[in-house]
């Protein structure tokens, strides 16, 4: 039992100890076109080593909504008389 004990906080340890596996990153390059979501393309190129590099979408401008027209009465036509000689 004590040996059972032992082995399993030996094993926990060099868990705990054992730095992560990780393959190097050949350098290699992606490039994306994209849309953001207001419809703006935007897209470009980086090295897939370097995700902090790939391209951010562009801020959305705010909507802004355009005031309708001020129209201006029609006065109506003024009559017109006919004189017939």
């Amino acid at each position: 039992m004590v040996l059972k004990t032992v082995i399993s906080a030996v094993t926990l340890t060099a868990f705990v100890a054992a730095k992560p596996y990780s393959t190097p990153c050949a350098s290699q390059g992606i490039c994306i076109d994209a849309i953001n979501d207001c419809g703006v393309q935007y897209g470009g190129c980086y090295d897939i080593c370097s995700p902090e590099l790939s391209p951010i979408p562009p801020p959305c401008t705010p909507y802004t909504p355009t005031p309708y027209p001020t129209i201006t009465p029609i006065t109506p036509d003024p009559t017109i008389t006919l004189f017939l000689d």
